[in-house]
């Protein structure tokens, strides 16, 4: 730092005098002139001549004090500034709950477009399964994904879950909310579900997507798990459902206070439901009926699906007239979470693009 005095045009450095005051300098520091970016008269400033003489006769303690303040200051700021932003961030969807015959269901819906894709989860998921190719898919089309019945944040009443009891609710669903069109889009057992709406309802849906559906039938494998006990296995996928796909996301999906903190695995309600689809449930009732699809069809199927066999939707592929079957390989059961994007660019080609009706005859294709 170099000052300079008022009238000789000299400079003078002020030197430590050992006792932690600057004293030299506080004694005619009105009369001095501090060079920073340019001359900055003293004089004519003798609140700040003061303000300075205080800050350096506190002496080399003080000064380091105030350097680390000068130094943390800006960090805390950024951090407040940065809390401050995620809070008043508000995620990109919000979540309804709408009708659904005696039923409330959890529902989001973005995008626009004649058609919409409809999407339903698997056995004790929720629409969150949905999430990865979601907002892909609202880019080009009005979107809708829902938590199926005993599922999710949906209502879970103590009554059936056999697949006519799903049909009546989600055609219901579809015929009180959604204008035009509809692709329905399904896994596992929400791939049943998807398929029975559609045989029920020709005239709304026009398209089928069934990712690893049931409806064939499950493996001997699952069966035996199943078989060992509904209710415990209701227990047991409640845990296995909420780490596979979390019901909450609050950076994506907006709710209410009280339901974002809704936890399946506190809940009975949730246990209840899930045992009961597994004893009433039929996930082989549509063996007989997949040749009446008359809606384009594509079947996505991992190669090494130890719940629902690739071999049940080769079979399906076989018996549906107007289907295209997509194999991912080295893929288990859930290909639209581990491998989201080549699931979403293959229904995007089946929505650019869906397969002839060929009487007897379906088309397969394989992707790494």
């Amino acid at each position: 730092m170099a000052l300079k005095t008022a009238g000789d045009g000299g400079y003078y450095t002020p030197q430590h005098d050992g006792s932690g005051n600057y004293a030299r300098l506080a004694l005619s520091i009105e009369q001095w002139h501090i060079r920073v970016a340019g001359s900055v008269s003293w004089n004519t400033c003798p609140g700040a001549a003061a303000a300075i003489t205080r800050f350096l006769c506190e002496g080399d303690r003080l000064v380091r004090i105030r350097f680390r303040w000068l130094m943390v200051a800006p960090l805390l700021a950024g951090l407040i500034v940065l809390l401050d932003r995620r809070s008043t961030d508000s995620p990109p969807h919000e979540a309804e709950w709408l009708s659904a015959d005696d039923v409330m269901l959890r529902t989001v819906r973005a995008g626009t477009g004649d058609t919409t894709v409809v999407m339903f989860h698997g056995y004790a998921e929720s629409l969150m399964a949905f999430r990865p190719m979601f907002d892909q898919l609202a880019a080009r089309t009005s979107v809708l994904a829902v938590d199926l019945p005993g599922f999710g944040l949906s209502d879970k009443p103590q009554t059936s879950y056999d697949l006519a009891g799903y049909v009546r609710r989600m055609t219901a669903f579809i015929d009180r909310h959604i204008s035009g069109p509809i692709v329905l889009v399904g896994h596992s057992m929400g791939g049943e579900v998807a398929a029975a709406v559609a045989l029920e309802r020709p005239d709304r849906v026009v398209g089928l997507v069934l990712i690893a559906s049931a409806g064939w039938g499950l493996s001997p494998a699952t069966m035996a798990v199943i078989g060992e006990g509904a209710d415990v296995m209701g227990w047991i996928n409640a845990v296995v459902g909420e780490l596979v796909v979390p019901l909450h996301d609050s950076e994506w999906l907006a709710e209410p206070e009280e339901r974002r903190r809704y936890d399946p695995l506190l809940d009975p309600a949730f246990r209840a439901a899930s045992a009961r689809v597994l004893k009433e449930f039929d996930f082989a009732a549509l063996q007989t009926r997949f040749g009446d699809v008359r809606q384009p069809t594509l079947l996505i199927w991992g190669e090494r699906d130890p719940t629902i066999p690739f071999a049940f939707g080769e079979a399906i592929d076989d018996a549906i007239e107007c289907s295209r079957m997509i194999t991912i390989r080295r893929t288990l059961h859930r290909p639209h979470q581990t491998d989201p994007d080549r699931v979403l660019e293959a229904i995007k080609q089946f929505l650019d693009d869906p397969p002839a009706c060929r009487s007897g005859v379906g088309a397969s294709e394989e992707t790494g």
